[in-house]
């Protein structure tokens, strides 16, 4: 199950992770890494002062600049419909990496993601239906994704 070759997943993020998330969501990106490789871009948070529709469009800029040309975009967006379940997930993500693209998963910041970034890109997907800090996001995205790729493997984590 060791990875070889480029990174098949990116996660774009606005803000570095902080405690307490930060030790949880870089083991589960330590673990994804192994299994397929994984790109991690931090983008930096734009100041709230400037209000949320501007703080958003800078943030989106900034997360454009950062995503592979060629990924099946994927932005994180809580009005969006979730997956059925972690299995439902791992089948989904296991049929996109068979096409050999990589998959870019966006996260927005304090203020979410820009509407138009979100309509740029390939897919929406929730996390489900109640709102959660990004920070909060980013972990349940990354163990999310380790789960899946540990169903995807018949790895016994996943039970």
């Amino acid at each position: 199950m060791s990875r070889r070759g480029p990174a098949r997943l990116q996660v774009v993020a606005v803000g570095a992770v902080k405690p307490p998330f930060a030790a949880p969501v870089r083991e589960f990106e330590a673990r994804v890494n192994r299994l397929v490789g994984l790109s991690v871009d931090e983008v930096r948070p734009e100041p709230l002062q400037r209000g949320g529709v501007a703080v958003r469009v800078v943030e989106a800029g900034r997360i454009r600049a950062r995503v592979s040309r060629d990924a099946h975009a994927v932005a994180l967006d809580p009005a969006a419909s979730a997956p059925r379940s972690s299995d439902a997930f791992a089948a989904w993500l296991g049929d996109h990496l068979d096409r050999g693209r990589r998959v870019a998963f966006l996260i927005g910041g304090a203020t979410g993601i820009d509407q138009a970034l979100a309509d740029e890109c390939a897919e929406r997907m929730g996390l489900g239906p109640l709102t959660m800090p990004h920070q909060l996001a980013r972990l349940v995205l990354t163990e999310q994704l380790y789960r899946a790729l540990t169903i995807i493997h018949g790895h016994p984590y996943a039970h």
